[in-house]
């Protein structure tokens, strides 16, 4: 009796090993620096091993694309943060709130100076990439308990090309821009596209490409790599080239919450998880067209939250308060 007592013990501790948490990631997008920053506490509290905001991280543009108000912004947003900076571990990426421009991209005269409040206000090492190359993307490595989880920031905005205006402004799915198909248009430009191939060939067990723009939302016309198709076609092909496994993709932007699939020419699945915002939260009346999405989305404020475990990816959609509203689990090779 005592032995078979022994085998239960070992055989429960074997698979409560096996189901464990090893790796707990936040993300977000959306912060104003006039709102209130009570999510911030909310987020503490999840004891993340890192937390990223992806985008609108200050809202510092005007329309004159003036940089007054983004210095402002960007000082009051760091004083707003402090705190939190100090008890939580962070990560960067800019989308055009805090770029300093709506909607903006590389034609903006005055991306240089922005980089460099970016830069700044963030406190990113005098040796880090970013302040060697143009653009702010970057990649990070994270390796815990025998499992590699490689994050890959994007910058959409420092090498974007402009966007297609609508012929039917605020017509449900050409709201603002629609597909243009101009083969001599980017989103990430040259460098970037032959750096984000190198990084999709290195050697990890999961990758994340962090985009502040969504890249499989479909049916609506505001900002997104749809906008671009054929940018969010070479995406999916280097996907394929690259033979990636357990790809996820996180994004913000929209004031909407949500998980959407997509599967590539080759039979890859990818999920994306767009959470958004962390306090800005617009009062949409009605649901948008989603063919690609799980379920609906959600409009309230929120924060994201990806559990990894060795065998499966659970993502979370939480809201200000902590509750989870809506989540979604991935099995993992």
């Amino acid at each position: 009796m005592k032995i078979i007592h022994f085998l239960f013990l070992f055989v429960l501790s074997v698979n409560s090993y096996s189901n464990q948490e090893i790796l707990t990631l936040g993300f977000g997008s959306c912060l104003h620096q006039d709102r209130s920053m009570a999510i911030l506490k909310t987020i503490e509290k999840k004891e993340l091993d890192l937390f990223m905001f992806i985008g609108d991280n200050v809202y510092g543009d005007q329309e004159d694309g003036e940089l007054d108000k983004l210095i402002r912004t960007y000082k009051q947003q760091y004083n707003n943060l402090e705190n939190f900076l100090k008890n939580v571990s962070t990560e960067f990426i800019w989308d055009d709130h805090d770029f300093g421009i709506n909607d903006g991209g590389s034609n903006y005269r005055y991306k240089d100076r922005a980089k460099e409040l970016f830069l700044e206000t963030w406190k990113i090492p005098s040796n880090d990439p970013r302040r060697l190359r143009d653009g702010l993307y970057f990649d990070k490595m994270i390796k815990k308990n025998g499992l590699k989880v490689h994050l890959i920031f994007l910058d959409n905005r420092s090498f974007k090309s402009e966007w297609k205006l609508t012929d039917e402004f605020n017509k449900e799915g050409k709201e603002r821009y629609v597909k243009d198909f101009d083969p001599q248009k980017t989103l990430l430009g040259k460098k970037q596209w032959q750096w984000l191939k190198d990084k999709l060939n290195e050697d990890s067990d999961i990758k994340i490409i962090l985009s502040s723009l969504q890249i499989l939302s479909l049916g609506h016309g505001w900002e997104s790599w749809d906008k671009l198709p054929l940018e969010r076609e070479r995406l999916f092909n280097l996907i394929d080239e690259s033979n990636v496994s357990n790809l996820f993709i996180l994004s913000g932007d929209r004031h909407r919450g949500g998980f959407y699939r997509f599967k590539t020419n080759d039979n890859n699945d990818i999920h994306e998880f767009t959470s958004s915002s962390l306090n800005l939260p617009i009062p949409f009346n009605t649901e948008e067209k989603g063919p690609l999405r799980i379920g609906s989305t959600y409009r309230k404020a929120n924060f994201g939250v990806v559990r990894i475990f060795e065998d499966k990816v659970v993502m979370e959609l939480t809201s200000n308060k902590g509750k989870v509203v809506n989540s979604l689990s991935i099995e993992i090779n």
